[in-house]
This record gives C-alpha cells, structure tokens and sequence, in this order.
C-alpha cells in the first residue's frame, strides 16, 4: 500500500518543490501586514499537479487586500526550477498600480520596504537568487509616451484621414478630367 492511504502522487518533482516554496515562504510571512489596506502577502502555490518540466514554474508573489475595494497587487516572482526569485520596489508597485487604476497605490512606502527585506531575506534562506528591480526605463505609468515608432493614435488618425481626401481629390480630379 502507498504511504498516502493508497493514492499515489501525481504531481511532479518541480510541482512538488513550488508547492512546498509557496508553504515556507507563506508561513514565514503570514503575520505580515502592510497598511493602509491590511495587506497580506502570498506567495502562489502552483495550480496542477505538473509545471510542464520547470516551464511553468514561476509562481507569482503577491499581497491581498485585507480591506475591500482596494486590489490585489503583484509584487514579484519565484522560480524553483530557475533558482531565482524577483521583488519588485515600492516605484514598480506605484507605476503599475497609477497605469491600470489611475491612482497611487494604498500601501506604505516604509512598511513595504520593511516587507521587501524581509520577503528577500526568506527567498534568499530558501536558496533562491534575489533581485529587487525598479519599473524598466521604458514604463510610461501614464500611458502616454509615444510608440516606439513615434506615432501616436492622434497622428496615425491625422494620417489616415489625410489619406482618405487625397485619395478623393484624385479621384475628383481622374473624373473631372475625362469630361
């Protein structure tokens, strides 16, 4: 008979691994609180029983709103299988948060630092490379900057419209002259 009680495990071994990451980096922070919203920090548990051979294994870390209304927010990532793990700063945080809600975010700037030591400190006892990134250079929180080819919607709409009439003053001037 299986130690199971007869059932035989099905998950994988990085399944295995990322499950028990998300147990110890869970229990480590679970009396981790982060004002004004009361977030709460997880680190994700994988969702099935296999991550593809390590492919799927990033497992997002993020912090739940204690209070309702405000958002869940990603705060980084771990990767077993990789051996890595990313947090990202109060900066990163703020940009994402002002992009997708227009707003700041709820969350205090030194107690998140506080909770950003701590999380890389746990991932770092867990044997997992950490790195604490900024938003990249090229985040427009706004949503404003222009694409990388330099047109904007406005322009591309002038564009077109400019298309359009010179395609119908040809076509005026073709039939005003065969008359």
């Amino acid at each position: 008979m299986h130690p199971n009680g007869g059932k035989a495990s099905l998950q994988t071994i990085h399944a295995i691994q990322a499950s028990d990451l998300a147990a110890a980096m869970n229990e480590a922070l679970k009396k981790v609180r982060i004002p004004p919203g009361d977030y709460a920090p997880e680190l994700m548990a994988p969702q099935g029983p296999s991550t593809a051979g390590g492919i799927q294994a990033m497992q997002h870390l993020r912090l739940v709103a204690g209070q309702p209304g405000l958002p869940t927010l990603v705060v980084g990532y771990a990767n077993h299988a990789e051996g890595k793990a990313e947090l990202r700063t109060y900066e990163y945080v703020d940009a994402v948060h002002r992009q997708r809600f227009h707003g700041p975010v709820s969350l205090d700037r030194a107690q998140y630092g506080a909770f950003l030591d701590f999380a890389k400190y746990v991932f770092s006892a867990l044997s997992l490379q950490t790195t604490v990134v900024g938003p990249p250079a090229d985040f427009d929180p706004e949503g404003t900057a222009a694409p990388k080819n330099g047109r904007t919607p406005k322009t591309m709409a002038v564009l077109v419209v400019t298309a359009v009439l010179a395609a119908l003053a040809f076509g005026t001037w073709a039939i005003l002259v065969r008359r």
